[in-house]
């Protein structure tokens, strides 16, 4: 039985598209005066706030937490825009810490996914990394960190006409 996809001829590389992502954006934090950063966080709830940033048709920003807990650095993605249509929005959030040339580190890095559903919900990760491992001369060079984000917002589903 033959491909009806290959008419006869050579199967040539397919294209790769995502079937859920409709926008993805990466975005690079530089935190600049990070032990001083850590030293002013007087508690859990106190963070430093990226710039509004648009993916997706909606706005966002990220929240930097220097002490949370007492030893961990927290990482969130906030919605900045009310759903559409009372919907929720499916986003995929990572982030990764850059090491000294510039590239994700392989340790200090994380990814998921979720859905949010109002203005001001945040999302992401609590305990990203230790503070003690972060301050290595890997990562933190001339008293700055570096971050690498994605946000990806997913496509909504389709409802099926059958």
């Amino acid at each position: 039985m033959s491909d009806p996809y290959r008419n006869g001829e050579a199967a040539a590389t397919p294209d790769r598209m995502s079937l859920t992502t409709a926008a993805t954006k990466d975005i690079f934090f530089d935190v600049e005066g990070y032990t001083a950063a850590i030293l002013m966080s007087t508690g859990d709830n106190c963070y430093y706030p990226s710039e509004r940033f648009t993916v997706g048709g909606y706005d966002w920003a990220v929240r930097f937490y220097p002490n949370q807990l007492g030893s961990h650095i927290s990482i969130l993605l906030v919605l900045l825009s009310e759903p559409k249509d009372g919907t929720v929005v499916g986003v995929r959030f990572g982030c990764a810490v850059l090491d000294r040339s510039g590239s994700p580190s392989a340790e200090l890095w994380q990814s998921s996914s979720t859905v949010l559903s109002f203005y001001g919900e945040e999302w992401g990760f609590w305990r990203f990394a230790p503070r003690d491992v972060l301050e290595d001369p890997d990562y933190l060079e001339g008293d700055c960190l570096t971050l690498s984000c994605t946000v990806s917002v997913l496509r909504k589903p389709q409802l099926s006409s059958d």
